[in-house]
C-alpha cells in the first residue's frame, strides 16, 4: 500500500516566520520527550510541582478566557494548584470559558457584557482584574492554511493589544491547554464521527495552533503557561490527561496539570507581586 501524504501539518511547528513560510520546505517537530511525563505532585523534573512558600494575606483576582477547554476546568481542582504555590493568597477566578467560540469571539467579551450559558457576565476589562489568562483557542482555529495562522496571530495581537491599553494593570498570561490525541480524538462525543484520517487531520491542526500561541508568546516576550508540551507522549497528548469520556477536553489530571503549570508560570514571572 503507498504511504499516505498529509497536508502541510507540521510546517508551523517549529518557530513561525510569516515572512519566509511559503518558501521553507515542510518541517517535522521533534516532539518525542526524552523523559516519562512528569507526575503532579511527584518526581523532580524541569515542571517539579512542589510547593513554593509565600504569598501570605494577598487577594488576586484572575481571569482565564477560552473555549470549552477554560470551561470545564474544575475550579476547585485549579484552586487547588494555586493554594500550592500561593497557600496564604486568595484567588477570585473569573471564568471566561465559552465552548464552540474561536478567538475572534475574545475582544468583543473584553469590552462588552457578554452571555454564556444564560449567565450574563460584564465586560472583563471593566473589572481590571489583576491577571488575563488567554487561552490558545487551538480546538477552534482556522484551518491548516497559512492564512489561518496569521489570523490567529494577528488577533493575538490584537487582543494583548487592548489589554495593555485599557487595562494597562492586568498583567497578561498566554496559556496552551492539553495536547489532543489523534486514535480517540473526540470519540465520545455524540454526533461527531470522525475517521481515523479526520481525527489526524483535525489534531495535527490543533497541535499547529497550539505551538503557533507559544511561538508568539516567547516572540514577544509575555509569560507562557505550557500545558501542550508537557501533555504530549511522542505525538500524542497523554490518554491520562484527556477526559474519557468525550476524549477531547482535559480529564481530572489535565485540570491538574493546567492549572498547576499555570500558578508555576505565575510564580517563576512574579505576577502576583
Amino acid at each position: 500500500m503507498p504511504l499516505l501524504f498529509f497536508p502541510l501539518y507540521y510546517q508551523l511547528l517549529q518557530a513561525y516566520n510569516p515572512s519566509n513560510y511559503s518558501h521553507s520546505p515542510p518541517v517535522v517537530i521533534n516532539t518525542e520527550i526524552s523523559s516519562p511525563l512528569p507526575q503532579i505532585l511527584g518526581q523532580n523534573t524541569e515542571y517539579s510541582f512542589l510547593p513554593p512558600v509565600g504569598g501570605e494575606g494577598k487577594v488576586v483576582s484572575l481571569a482565564l478566557v477560552g473555549d470549552s477547554m477554560i470551561d470545564t476546568l474544575s475550579e476547585d481542582i485549579c484552586q487547588n494548584s494555586l493554594h500550592k504555590y500561593f497557600p496564604g493568597t486568595k484567588f477570585n477566578l473569573l471564568k471566561y470559558g465559552y465552548g464552540s467560540t474561536t478567538i475572534e469571539s475574545v475582544i468583543k467579551r473584553l469590552t462588552e457584557t457578554t452571555t454564556y450559558l444564560d449567565k450574563e457576565n460584564p465586560a472583563l476589562l471593566s473589572l481590571s482584574p489583576d491577571i488575563i489568562v488567554i487561552e490558545s483557542f487551538a480546538y477552534n482555529n482556522f484551518g491548516n492554511s497559512q492564512k489561518g495562522i496569521e489570523k490567529h496571530q494577528k488577533l493575538l495581537q490584537e487582543i494583548t493589544d487592548l489589554i495593555k491599553e485599557k487595562s494597562p494593570s492586568s498583567k497578561i498570561v498566554l496559556a496552551s491547554t492539553i495536547a489532543p490525541n489523534s486514535i480517540s480524538f473526540a470519540s465520545g462525543l455524540k454526533n461527531m464521527h470522525f475517521s481515523a484520517f479526520e481525527k489526524i487531520e483535525k489534531t495535527n491542526t490543533i497541535k499547529l495552533y497550539l505551538q503557533n500561541l507559544i511561538n508568539f508568546a516567547k516572540k514577544n516576550n509575555l509569560p507562557l503557561a505550557d500545558a501542550f508540551s508537557v501533555s504530549l507522549f511522542g505525538e500524542n497528548g497523554s490518554s491520562d490527561y484527556i477526559d474519557s469520556v468525550d476524549n477531547l477536553h482535559p480529564s481530572n489530571l489535565g485540570t491538574e496539570l493546567f492549572c498547576d503549570i499555570l500558578a508555576k508560570s505565575l510564580k517563576d514571572n512574579s505576577l502576583t507581586n
